[in-house]
């Protein structure tokens, strides 16, 4: 009951935390066999929190670091949100791990009797980089395991797929998800052949299939590969009210843009008008988003919505707010910022929920709780009118030296195509 009720309201906060979420390949995750989901792992926890919450009804099981589960309070809330401990060789001594872990596995093979779904991240730690990192063996050897317990009939679909953020530590990012077609233990199984050889040719090719599904940046490339993908995010503007998105046409784009940028030359033409053009824009004190005319519906949403949203926005915001002001104080591991800060945001959510439809329930009857939800919901409206501010005060700058940066801009264009 705790894990639906948390993975409804993390839905719905979603839709305040992030700008736009694409997702695409929910058909490649089989149904009626036990599954293997495998990702990359960049931002925390709260990878696997809107993995879980967006494959919608499925629940879906999640590997985490085992050290986590040390209280008791701890490791029954963990376990009421499907979550599974791993323990590696870092988080206590090799006996208690060795034992954690049998348990664990005595667990997933439960849960893969039954056809459910297991979230692992086979890089083992998360970093905050657009990159994936050499993927450990654990995933393979568990298949085995599990297919070695006298049922041999049973069937691991390992489905790898790209978590993809548009930026971090900040609210109002996009996620772009994106699942491969499975892959299973049998197809690198030769009758000549070792297991151990098996689970290493299924380790590589799930790495490269994750790949596929990501934006994989080279190390020293973060910052002119990011000025590139601003440009196609402008280049493929999706309706500003458009939340959930379900295709893979955007992430494709970033995906290719990302790789002519990795597999160009470090002197080349297209690098060097992409550093040109950043410069440009951080001289003229603008960005991309000026490139583009202000829309007259932009004006008139704006005006129409600026006032009741910015009041919605003043109660709103509390959670947002003390979450940055908790990140930036206390959390030393840029990997688990996002993460607290998405969190410190939905309990405040649960908060409004908890009081402020009781409250206003007491005051006004039926429609004071309809009131309130509206009132809650208004604070997206003003999330678009701060981006509509924000492109006409970009316009305007990027007028003054308009020749100068749409010259340019055509260059870069004229590079990606």
């Amino acid at each position: 009951m705790l894990y639906y009720l948390i993975k409804f309201t993390i839905l719905l906060y979603s839709r305040i935390y992030f700008k736009r979420v694409f997702i695409s390949g929910t058909e490649n995750i089989p149904k009626d066999q036990p599954v293997f989901l495998a990702s990359n792992h960049s931002n925390g926890f709260i990878d696997g929190t809107m993995v879980s919450a967006l494959i919608f009804p499925k629940s879906t099981r999640i590997f985490v670091r085992g050290d986590v589960f040390g209280k008791g309070w701890a490791n029954f809330i963990l376990r009421s949100l499907k979550l599974i401990p791993i323990y590696r060789a870092r988080d206590g001594d090799a006996r208690t791990n060795r034992d954690g872990n049998n348990k664990s596995f005595d667990q997933l093979y439960a849960e893969f009797k039954k056809n459910r779904i297991v979230l692992i991240f086979p890089e083992a730690d998360a970093q905050i980089e657009k990159r994936l990192r050499p993927l450990k063996k654990g995933m393979a050897r568990m298949i085995i395991d599990m297919q070695s317990r006298g049922d041999k009939d049973m069937e691991v679909a390992v489905v790898p797929f790209g978590l993809n953020y548009t930026h971090y530590k900040r609210h109002r990012n996009e996620l772009m998800i994106s699942f491969s077609k499975p892959v299973y233990l049998k197809d690198y199984l030769k009758e000549d052949g070792s297991e151990r050889e098996a689970y290493n040719a299924l380790t590589t090719d799930v790495g490269e299939r994750i790949k596929k599904e990501m934006v994989d940046v080279n190390i020293g490339d973060d910052e002119v590969t990011e000025t590139a993908l601003r440009i196609v995010r402008s280049e493929r503007r999706v309706p500003i009210v458009k939340f959930w998105v379900g295709s893979k046409a955007r992430l494709q784009a970033e995906i290719d843009t990302a790789n002519k940028i990795k597999f160009s030359d470090p002197d080349s033409t297209l690098r060097t008008v992409l550093t040109r053009y950043q410069n440009a824009l951080d001289g003229s004190n603008t960005s991309e988003v000026g490139s583009r005319s202000v829309k007259l519906w932009e004006y008139t949403f704006w005006l129409i919505f600026i006032i009741p949203s910015s009041l919605s926005w003043l109660i709103t915001r509390w959670g947002l707010f003390f979450g940055k002001r908790l990140v930036d104080a206390k959390v030393k591991k840029d990997e688990l910022y996002e993460s607290i800060y998405f969190g410190v945001g939905l309990a405040y959510n649960w908060i409004l929920m908890l009081v402020g439809y009781p409250l206003c329930a007491l005051f006004f009857g039926w429609w004071g709780i309809v009131g309130w939800f509206i009132f809650r919901w208004l604070s997206i409206p003003y999330q678009h009118c701060r981006e509509i501010m924000a492109h006409f005060l970009a316009r305007k700058a990027w007028k003054k030296n308009a020749d100068e940066l749409d010259t340019l801009r055509g260059e870069v264009l004229a590079e990606l195509s």
